[in-house]
């Protein structure tokens, strides 16, 4: 290698160039011989247990690290207004009684044929005019099915003003507009069995929110049960969570009310569909249970 192995080497590389874990032997991009391993590990040691250490091990596995991130610059509050409000329109007439700050996450947990891709696209209709919207959609029925559901709202998704993106993972690498609302049809579990990551993939698109963005984001959940396949992990990081169902809408939690005399959480409502499931009509509040409610037939 170029450059002698030592402690202040390796450590302006550690400052420099890592992002995330890595290990040991990838110190100075792999560029450290397998005879030097030895002062290597040394070395990481050392640094490791500094006074004022720059690296830690990661502990899951021999040989891995992380960088310690410096202190973050502070967050500036002088522009802060209080209260302030997203424009995000939602069906049901929900901002009535939720409140939804920028840079938050909404979640939209439905059962198979509930009417999910419906309500994320009715929510693109009502806001697109106004605040840009972006829909990141799997195109599960292809760009066909989405064409009639939208010209059944009497939009023409060739004109309209409507970023539409084909994406089927890692949707948080698209999020990177400001003041933009994102809708996601929908979040699946990696490889189709891990559903425990599912909780982890909505937190990157919050954190990933900037400068008055928000998202609304689908999730699949089984019948008769208000929490998507994910479990509760899914909830952590969701403003407002929803749950629908065989034309039946509940409010599963919501942080912030938008009266705070009226609470908001479990509220529910009845609906019918349109024959291309993109209107809600007939829309009432709701106080039974789900065995009342009759099939999707």
């Amino acid at each position: 290698m170029g450059k002698v192995l030592t402690a202040f080497v390796v450590a302006q590389w550690i400052k420099q160039v890592t992002t995330g874990e890595f290990h040991y032997t990838k110190v100075l991009d792999g560029a450290v011989g397998k005879e030097s391993y030895e002062d290597l590990r040394k070395i990481m040691y050392d640094l490791c247990h500094a006074k004022n250490p720059i690296v830690e091990s990661v502990g899951r596995k021999d040989g891995w690290y992380r960088a310690i991130q410096d202190l973050p610059v502070p967050v500036d509050f002088k522009d802060v207004k209080a209260r302030t409000d997203f424009p995000l329109i939602l069906p049901f007439e929900l901002r009535k009684y939720v409140f939804i700050y920028p840079n938050t996450v909404t979640v939209v947990a439905g059962s198979k044929s509930s009417a999910k891709t419906g309500f994320l696209y009715r929510t693109a209709v009502l806001n697109m005019h106004n605040t840009p919207t972006i829909l990141l959609s799997n195109m599960e029925g292809g760009r066909e099915q989405m064409w009639d559901r939208f010209m059944a709202m009497g939009v023409n998704l060739d004109s309209a003003p409507l970023t539409v993106y084909y994406v089927c993972d890692n949707f948080h690498d698209f999020v990177k507009q400001p003041r933009t609302l994102y809708l996601i049809d929908y979040i699946d579990a990696p490889e189709g069995t891990e559903f425990y990551l599912i909780g982890g993939l909505i937190s990157k698109i919050r954190k990933k929110l900037q400068d008055n963005s928000v998202a609304v984001i689908g999730l699949q959940k089984p019948f008769h049960r208000d929490i998507a396949v994910g479990g509760e992990s899914t909830l952590k990081d969701a403003t407002l969570y929803l749950a629908l169902d065989t034309y039946k809408l509940k409010i599963v939690d919501a942080k912030v009310p938008a009266d705070d005399t009226i609470t908001p959480r479990n509220m529910q409502w009845t609906f019918k569909l349109t024959e291309k499931g993109t209107m809600f009509t007939d829309i009432a509040p709701y106080y039974g249970s789900q065995s009342q409610l009759g099939d999707n037939e």
